[in-house]
C-alpha cells in the first residue's frame, strides 16, 4: 500500500478527532484565560471554528503520512511500536508546534494558561495522528 493511502483515512480520523480534543482543551479547560487579553482575540463564530478545524485535519494527516514514511524506512527509533510512534509524535510537536505557540506568545499578548492549552493541544493532535496511524496501519 503506498504512504499516501496508508495515512490518509487515520490522519482524517485524527484530524476529526483532534476538533473534538482542541474544543477540550482550548473552548473548556483554558478559553477562561482569554478574557485576561480581549484585545488579542477576535469574536469567534462559525467560520473561524471551520477554517481552525480545517488546519486541524490537514495537519493531522500531514503528520501521519510522515510517521508512515519514517516508520516504512524503519528508522530504529521511531519504527519500534507504539512507543515509537509516540515518539514521532513528541518529536513533531517539539520540532514544530511548540515553537510557533511559544514564540507567538514572546509577540502578542497571551495569557501564559492560553500559550500552555495550545501546547497541549497540539501536542495532543500529533499523539492522536501518530497513535492512530499506528494502530490503521501496523507499521
Amino acid at each position: 500500500m503506498n504512504t499516501l493511502r496508508a495515512a490518509i483515512v487515520p490522519g482524517l480520523i485524527a484530524g476529526v478527532v483532534s476538533i473534538f480534543t482542541s474544543w477540550f482543551w482550548m473552548g473548556l479547560v483554558f478559553h477562561r484565560y482569554q478574557r485576561a487579553t480581549p484585545e488579542t482575540w477576535r469574536p469567534e463564530g462559525p467560520r473561524n471554528y471551520t477554517l481552525s478545524g480545517l488546519i486541524r485535519v490537514l495537519s493531522a494527516v500531514a503528520i501521519s503520512i510522515i510517521y508512515v514514511l519514517v516508520a516504512r524506512f524503519h528508522v530504529s527509533f521511531f519504527a519500534d511500536g507504539i512507543a515509537g510512534a509516540l515518539r514521532f509524535a513528541a518529536v513533531m510537536w517539539i520540532a514544530l508546534a511548540a515553537p510557533v505557540a511559544i514564540e507567538a506568545a514572546i509577540y502578542v499578548r497571551m495569557h501564559s494558561m492560553v500559550v500552555l492549552g495550545q501546547v497541549i493541544d497540539w501536542l495532543t493532535t500529533a499523539v492522536l495522528a501518530c497513535a492512530i496511524t499506528f494502530f490503521w496501519t501496523r507499521t
